[in-house]
């Protein structure tokens, strides 16, 4: 119950743009994106305030994220390949979670019709 009631909150945070929701493939948590440690305080002090749940979150591996564009057939061999690099985020969109920018520079170089942006194109 606890779980779901998470789940809720982090993608109530999400919409909001407090934070980044990412569901990795691979695994059954979540990996929350902020622009600094601060702003992960503030976050677990609302969900625990507003939704009575405490929090304890752990550093990820991961120190940055790319939205993954190109044709669907490239990008699921994409994503197929690179599994423990790949979440989706609060809208369902494909995500590359990067540890290095060299990871970055290899996705550009082994897949040359896959698109990685910093930023996610959003529609109003």
């Amino acid at each position: 119950m606890k779980a779901k009631h998470l789940e809720k909150a982090l993608m109530q945070f999400a919409e909001e743009g407090a934070a980044k929701v990412f569901k990795p493939m691979i695994g059954t948590g979540f990996i929350v994106g902020v622009v600094g440690p601060l702003q992960f305080e503030v976050l677990a002090s609302r969900i625990e305030l507003e939704y009575g749940l405490p929090v304890g979150m752990e550093p990820s591996q991961f120190t940055s994220a790319r939205w993954v564009t190109g044709e669907q057939d490239k990008t699921d061999t994409f994503a197929q390949s690179n599994k423990q690099h790949i979440a989706t985020d609060n809208d369902g969109d494909m995500v590359f979670l990067t540890r290095l920018q060299w990871d970055i520079d290899r996705v550009v170089r082994d897949y040359p019709d896959i698109r990685l942006t910093a930023t996610k194109e959003m529609m109003v």
